[in-house]
């Protein structure tokens, strides 16, 4: 299909917070146009798979939608040069009318970060150094006190589209900081398992503000109670369903579909129940990173505390 066949623009629509809200019974009564829309997305699938780059770099942080054979890309990638990979495959499938683009390139991320800590630099006399990597900012450089050091991590994370903040700033004369927990977002709707395989779905993420990183998850589940003893009786009723607050650094190892924890879960110490009094829902018009949805959020009270 000749490029001049399909009009490309960007949109503001989040199709993809749309599509969660169809359950697994409505998929199996599509209509006749969405299941031509299904057969679509599978083609164009196959047509990024196909090439070699793409798959080698961004071909699983590209999210596409399909409704009315338009197309909806959401995600982060590389370059502008894998932009262009992307719609030169799109190009090869047969029925797309339009393609909404909305990916972020971490070459044009990485420069409008550089460009928002320049006046920070012309301001306190210091240099920063920044890297993308799928969205994810990662900072650099060497400053006179942690006042500068956090106005960096905020002026990133303020940069539109930015998914979130790694900082590996130091203070002139303090200690070395070191990043000890690595970027993780886990899944709306994904399977959390604690040591003892006893599981849950997590329901909304916990993050802080100031970088964008998730630092809890609210997961639900049929867990034992906090009135429960640590022994269970064989006699005794199911735990109803309940939502409690997992921290981060409890997570042994996460991918989209599965995550593990490093504890057992008896060990009420290592989480709380959900309160909302300790939490508040973002504010109007705040825009979640990719690949969350405004309900997806919450913050902690205190902003700026790290762990719950």
């Amino acid at each position: 299909m000749l490029s001049r066949q399909i009009q490309t623009t960007t949109s503001k629509r989040n199709m993809r917070c749309d599509e969660r809200t169809l359950t697994s019974g409505q998929m199996q009564s599509l209509n006749p146009i969405e299941k031509k829309d299904a057969g679509l997305k599978t083609d164009i699938a196959n047509a990024l798979w196909r090439d070699s780059v793409l798959r080698a770099l961004d071909y699983y942080e590209i999210e596409v939608f399909v409704k009315n054979r338009v197309v909806t890309l959401n995600g982060h990638i590389a370059s502008l040069s894998s932009q262009n990979r992307v719609e030169n495959a799109l190009r090869t499938v047969p029925g797309i009318v339009e393609i909404e683009n909305n990916l972020i390139s971490d070459d044009k991320l990485n420069l409008d970060v550089a460009t928002a800590l320049g006046s920070l630099e012309h301001t306190y006399g210091c240099k920063f150094f920044t890297g993308a990597s799928h969205g994810v900012i990662s900072i650099t450089g060497i400053v006179r006190n942690k006042n500068v050091r956090f106005l960096a991590e905020k002026y990133a994370s303020d940069t539109p589209n930015t998914r979130g903040v790694i900082n590996n700033i130091q203070v002139a004369g303090d200690k070395p900081e070191v990043q000890t927990l690595p970027f993780l977002q886990p899944a709306i709707g994904e399977n959390i398992f604690f040591l003892d395989w006893v599981s849950g779905v997590v329901k909304q993420v916990v993050m802080n503000p100031n970088n964008r990183r998730v630092i809890a998850m609210i997961v639900g589940g049929k867990f034992p109670s906090q009135s429960d003893g640590l022994n269970g009786m064989v006699d005794k009723p199911m735990p109803l369903e309940r939502l409690i607050v997992i921290p981060m650094n409890t997570v042994r190892y996460l991918t989209k579909t599965s995550g593990f924890l490093y504890i057992n879960s008896n060990e009420r110490t290592k989480y709380i129940d959900l309160t909302l009094v300790h939490f508040v829902a973002p504010p109007q018009g705040w825009v979640p990173p990719y690949p969350y949805c405004p309900n997806d959020i919450l913050f902690p009270v205190e902003s700026d505390e790290k762990d719950i």
